[in-house]
This record gives C-alpha cells, sequence and structure tokens, in this order.
C-alpha cells in the first residue's frame, strides 16, 4: 500500500500506466463527472488497462466494511469530496475468505479488521493484490463522499 498526495504523485515512479492514472485524478474536470465506469485506456485486444470507477455514498460504520482484495488490478482511491477511513491490514493465509475471489469482477473478500487510516486532503490510497482493505468507513460520523477509484492493470 502506498498513502501520498496527488502533489508527490509522479515521484513515485510506478510506470506510464500509473502516471496517467495520477494525471486523470489531477485534472479537475473529473471531479465534475457522474458516478458511473469511465474509461481512461484500453489495450488494442478491448482489454480496459486504466479505468475510474467514481462512486457517490455516505460512509457506514467500520464493521459492516468487509475487507475486499483484488488480483488483476491495482487500486488508486481519491476523494473529490467528503471525510473517509479505510481499513487495511496485509492479505495472508490465515484471513477466513468470506467470498470467493472472482476473476470476472477482479474481487474477494476475507474476514477480519484492518487498521482505520483517514484519508488527508489531496491524498489517495495506492492499494495492490497483497493489500486487503475495506473502504467507505466513516470518520466519525457518517458523511456523504463523491471518490474515484481508478484501477490500473497489473
Amino acid at each position: 500500500m502506498i498513502i501520498d498526495t496527488l502533489e508527490n504523485a509522479e515521484k513515485l515512479n510506478l510506470g506510464p500506466r500509473f502516471a496517467k492514472a495520477f494525471a486523470w485524478l489531477k485534472d479537475p474536470a473529473n471531479a465534475a463527472l457522474p458516478a458511473g465506469h469511465h474509461v481512461i485506456e484500453t489495450a488494442p485486444d478491448g482489454t480496459e488497462t486504466l479505468f475510474a470507477n467514481v462512486q457517490e455514498y455516505d460512509t457506514r460504520d467500520p464493521a459492516t466494511c468487509r475487507l475486499e482484495f483484488h488480483r488483476r488490478y491495482a487500486d488508486i482511491q481519491f476523494l473529490f469530496e467528503g471525510n473517509e477511513a479505510i481499513g487495511w491490514r496485509p492479505l495472508t493465509d490465515d484471513l477466513a475468505v468470506t467470498q470467493p475471489y472472482s476473476e470476472q469482477d477482479d474481487i474477494g473478500f476475507v474476514a477480519g479488521e484492518g487498521t482505520a487510516i483517514p484519508f488527508v486532503p489531496n491524498g489517495f490510497f495506492v492499494l495492490f493484490p497483497q493489500d486487503a482493505h475495506a473502504p467507505g468507513q466513516r470518520t466519525p460520523a457518517a458523511t456523504r463522499v463523491k471518490k474515484a477509484i481508478v484501477k490500473v492493470l497489473l
């Protein structure tokens, strides 16, 4: 997992696809996009190599936020509006699977709790396959958020 701010994103040197994702997040026009799926880049075979899921929702009690994981895509999670924390812990073999991994949806769920880490202003989280994470946690009161989850094909 990486936690930082957009001002420092270009210093990370994670490769051209991540650079394009951070440029997308820095474009103020994207904060006005409606909730939904927004394709940023596709491969010649049609595979979405970079896309953003823009979401609007109310944050929840951490006990109701499930730990999820991905294998094909990294997440870059960024808040346009509101306050939120993400629960995080390493994805280890001792965590019981509560919903098996779906290759089609690139998501699975495990039991357990993560350490709640709040977003900082203009901050982002990069979450890799080894990172179990539970987004959407209130900090401390529930708030409405508008968020982009940029998915980067690994």
